[in-house]
C-alpha cells in the first residue's frame, strides 16, 4: 500500500510540474500593445520598416508587420523589419502586430505614412541633381550624372539665351537704319529663339519618355 501511495503522490507531483511547464506562461502571459512610431523606407521591391516597442513589450518574441495593398508580411524579433515581394510604382502603408510566446497577438498599429518602392534609375532627378551635389560625394548612377550635366547646361544655356536677346535688342536700338546691324540682330534673335524652342521640345520628349526633368518633389 505505501509503494502504491507514494507511487500515486509522485505522479501528481510529474503532473503538476508538467502543467506549470507547458501550461503556465499561456495564463501568464498578457496580451502585448500595440507597437508605436512605425514608419517606413522605401527600396527596390521592398521597404524597410521601422517601430518602437509597446509600453509591455514582456513576453514579446515576434513582430508582424503587414502591407497595405496586397496583404504582403514580414516578421521578425526587433526593429526594423524589411518587407519584400513588393509592386514598384505602388503606394504601400505598412502596420505592425507584437506577438507573445503563447501565439497571442497584440492590436494592430497605427499605419505609417504612404511609401512607393521604386527602382533607383526610376527615382526623379530632377534639375535639383546638381553639379555641386555631385562633387559633395553623394552616390548616383550614370543616368544620374548624364542628366545633372544636362540640367546644369539647362541653366547657362537660358542665362545665355537672355543675354543675346538683350545684345539682339541693343543692336537694333543703334543700328540707326543701318540694313547691316538690323540683319544681325534679327538673326541673332531668330537663332536664340529656336535654341529656346529646341530646348523645350527635349524637355517635352524627355518627360513624355518617363525621364522627369522638373525639380524634386
Amino acid at each position: 500500500m505505501k509503494k502504491i501511495y507514494f507511487l500515486r503522490i509522485g505522479l501528481e507531483i510529474l503532473t503538476g510540474l508538467m502543467f506549470l511547464i507547458f501550461a503556465g506562461p499561456v495564463f501568464a502571459t498578457t496580451v502585448p500593445g500595440a507597437p508605436t512610431n512605425v514608419s517606413a523606407t522605401a527600396g527596390n521591391g521592398q521597404a524597410t520598416i521601422s517601430f518602437s516597442p509597446p509600453a509591455n513589450a514582456n513576453g514579446v518574441i515576434n513582430y508582424i508587420v503587414t502591407a497595405s495593398p496586397g496583404g504582403a508580411r514580414a516578421t521578425g524579433g526587433q526593429s526594423p523589419i524589411t518587407v519584400t515581394g513588393l509592386t514598384n510604382g505602388t503606394a504601400y502603408m505598412f502596420t505592425i502586430r507584437a506577438a507573445n510566446a503563447a501565439g497571442t497577438t497584440g492590436p494592430e498599429s497605427a499605419a505609417s505614412a504612404a511609401v512607393t518602392p521604386a527602382k533607383a534609375s526610376e527615382q526623379p532627378i530632377g534639375v535639383g541633381v546638381s553639379i555641386g551635389a555631385i562633387h559633395s560625394g553623394q552616390s548616383y548612377t550614370f543616368s544620374q550624372y548624364v542628366w545633372a550635366i544636362y540640367a546644369f547646361s539647362m541653366k547657362v544655356a537660358v542665362a545665355l539665351a537672355t543675354l543675346m536677346v538683350i545684345y539682339a535688342g541693343y543692336k537694333y536700338l543703334t543700328s540707326r537704319g543701318d540694313s547691316g546691324a538690323i540683319n544681325e540682330a534679327k538673326d541673332i534673335l531668330f537663332s536664340t529663339l529656336m535654341g529656346a524652342a529646341l530646348l523645350m521640345l527635349v524637355i517635352l520628349v524627355a518627360n513624355l519618355a518617363g525621364l522627369e526633368i522638373s525639380a524634386p518633389r
